[in-house]
């Protein structure tokens, strides 16, 4: 026998599902398949900029960004066009709130037609979370934005679910003395005053969380007088693990944060400790070798510049010019793309067997270089050329089950102090390709031919 539902349960249905709506961080729209808004429910101040009222009869794409259009107008269309109860999503639209300021929604749709009280299409729009911010400030840095625009959006971005925070970063000075905050937000407390932010420091720091009713005295006055009642401070790794920076996050709440909200603080600092890092390798670019940008390695310019100094200094170095025996077959045979996939993998291989003191630069083209520093002996170098045609002559695995086999041949030229790095060159490359002429896998010393350990 069927339960009876009681008649008061009856009653407040439609109540209670109203304020179960109005409680959603979000807001339930009731569309046609043609996209207009039949019925609107929910904290639509969260999602949209218009009232309930303003909503019916109007259509979605009305009220998303251009640049939004065709998303919201596919959801529609993929929505109508689904299984009955399918949900369909989510899908990130982007809309101006009251505020002018741009916001985004993530959309779900689920098609309702048949149902007789519906009678249409169902989306629920959530309201925006830290994490979409977070996910923004990523193509901020790859897009090159500067430190003081990627930290100020990611301060920004915490301002949101489930974080709600006032945040900002703390610096060392130019001169790492004093401190800076990124962004300096008026009205929110931080350096020069003495608080948590300096008790974060050294290797493998953690968080610092810190009621209002135990700071200093003028910091308690200036964080009560501003709402907060509670202050947080974590560390921010950059280069090698060490501590960058810190962020500072002002609570209006006492607890500690969460889980769910500390792990949007470390997304943050992950983002941030990027974003200086790539800030840092920046700065130093300019001055660096120049590099190849296939392989990354020094260029021919930036190993002659490492040679002449070698010599400069002293040493009698050597150069082996090494070059791959097979690359033009693959080029012929699987495309220019598996070509440069084997030059990639070919200097990972080289690097493989030098010592920590070498250098290795690609020269042009298949031919790559190794700059053995200090007095090497032929019996060193010819040990080393040996190891790098070892290492070619095994198959390169370029995946997904693909490999080519190519080889390599090296030539060998020991520098006096009289020598010149073009003089240098010429001779280790003229060595290669009497190596070359003896077939794939040769070694040769110029002046002298085939090495004994070619041999």
């Amino acid at each position: 026998m069927a339960r009876a539902v009681p008649q008061h349960r009856k009653e407040r249905s439609p109540t209670f599902a109203g304020r179960l709506l109005a409680a959603l961080p979000g807001a339930l729209l009731v569309i046609d398949p043609e996209g207009t808004v039949l019925r609107a429910y929910g904290e639509l101040s969260r999602v949209a900029s218009a009232t309930p009222s303003e909503l019916v009869g109007s259509r979605l794409v009305e009220h998303v960004t251009e640049d939004s259009w065709q998303a919201a107008s596919e959801l529609v269309r993929t929505t109508a066009t689904s299984s009955e109860g399918t949900a369909v999503g989510p899908v990130r639209l982007d809309y101006v709130a009251g505020d002018g300021a741009r916001r985004t929604t993530e959309a779900w749709g689920v098609r309702r037609l048949a149902d007789p009280e519906i009678r249409g299409l169902c989306l629920l729009l959530l309201s925006e979370s830290a994490y979409d911010r977070l996910d923004g400030v990523l193509t901020t840095i790859v897009g090159g934005g500067s430190l003081n625009e990627t930290l100020g959006a990611l301060s920004q971005a915490l301002r949101y679910p489930p974080v709600l925070a006032e945040a900002f970063f703390v610096l060392p000075g130019a001169d790492d003395r004093g401190l800076l905050r990124v962004p300096d937000l008026p009205g929110v407390p931080g350096p020069p005053s003495p608080g948590p932010w300096d008790a974060v420091g050294g290797p493998g720091g953690t968080m610092v969380h810190e009621r209002v009713a135990k700071l200093p005295r003028p910091l308690r006055q200036a964080a009560k007088a501003a709402g907060f009642t509670a202050v947080s401070a974590v560390p921010v790794p950059g280069l090698n693990g060490r501590q960058r920076g810190s962020l500072v996050l002002w609570w209006q709440a006492a607890e500690p944060p969460v889980a769910a909200v500390r792990a949007a603080i470390e997304r943050a600092t992950a983002l941030a400790s990027l974003a200086m890092s790539h800030e840092a390798a920046q700065a130093i670019e300019p001055s660096a070798a120049p590099r190849d940008p296939l392989t990354g390695l020094v260029d021919r310019d930036g190993f002659a510049k490492a040679l002449e100094a070698r010599i400069a200094a002293g040493e009698q170095p050597a150069v082996l010019c090494v070059d791959l025996d097979g690359l033009r077959a693959v080029n012929d045979s699987y495309g220019q793309l598996t070509g440069d996939a084997v030059l990639r993998v070919a200097a990972r291989r080289l690097a493989s067997v030098m010592r920590t003191t070498d250098e290795l630069a690609r020269l042009e083209a298949d031919e790559f270089a190794v700059l053995c520093g200090g007095s090497v002996t032929s019996a060193q170098t010819a040990s080393i050329a040996r190891r790098i045609v070892d290492q070619l002559a095994k198959p390169l695995s370029l995946g997904d089950g693909q490999s080519v086999a190519v080889g390599g041949s090296v030539g060998i030229a020991i520098a006096s102090q009289a020598s010149s790095p073009e003089t240098v060159l010429g001779l280790a490359g003229r060595a290669l390709r009497q190596a070359k002429s003896r077939g794939s896998g040769g070694v040769a010393f110029a002046g002298s031919g085939l090495s004994p350990a070619a041999r």
